[in-house]
């Protein structure tokens, strides 16, 4: 059976949450006040519904309770994403992630009992600059506060060594879980093989031990 979510609020970061779930087989409520907005995702998702979200009996009676879980994106009417918050756990949806302006705000959510509070804006932020600031990495994604995953591209003291002679894990404190070769991603990997000066490692690592790399 797929997994059905309800999405408030279809700004584009919504809108953006609610294409990907449908696309990765979940069935996708829309909700939002704006008639427009449910107009152009209607044939995206599954079901777009215009409703009052700073309404609780408007939420109520969208018949919600049997969703795997809410997403409330709507971070400009503080009100709406709190009342939402709060519905959704009055309804006993066990999972809940909604998107939070500031601190204030995440802190009145994580109160109500979501689930997850993220900071879109400021995470993208953070990744933009670690994005600069690591000239060494390609790309850094942060999978928690502490650890993330980051593109390496193959240093040239590296090539022709394998994985078990640079010992990454001990010297770097990383792990390596994804070798890119031209156009293939090669998950399951000989560590004994040689690497390629064109690799591209996929690693994780804690962030102190990242930023230590690049040093």
């Amino acid at each position: 059976m797929k997994k059905q979510y309800v999405v408030f609020g279809i700004d584009r970061f919504g809108a953006s949450i609610a294409r990907t779930l449908e696309q990765n087989g979940c069935q996708v409520i829309a909700v939002d006040n704006d008639s427009e907005k449910i107009q152009m995702i209607a044939d995206e998702v599954s079901y777009a519904m215009t409703a009052d979200v700073e309404d609780p009996e408007a939420i109520e009676s969208l018949g919600l309770k049997n969703v795997d879980g809410a997403i409330i994106t709507m971070v400009n009417h503080m009100e709406a994403s709190i009342v939402a918050a709060m519905m959704c756990q009055d309804l006993g949806l066990k999972y809940i992630v909604a998107r939070a302006k500031n601190d204030m705000h995440g802190r009145i959510l994580e109160k109500i009992g979501v689930s997850k509070v993220v900071y879109p804006e400021q995470e993208m932020g953070e990744r933009i600059g670690r994005y600069i600031a690591a000239q060494d990495f390609m790309d850094w994604i942060a999978l928690s506060p502490d650890f993330s995953l980051v593109e390496v591209a193959m240093p040239q003291e590296w090539v022709g060594r394998s994985l078990v002679e640079l010992n990454l894990r001990k010297k770097y404190g990383f792990n390596v879980v994804g070798i890119k070769r031209g156009s293939q991603m090669i998950m399951q990997f000989d560590p004994n093989e040689a690497l390629e000066a064109e690799d591209v490692l996929f690693v994780i690592g804690k962030n102190r031990d990242l930023e230590k790399f690049q040093d």
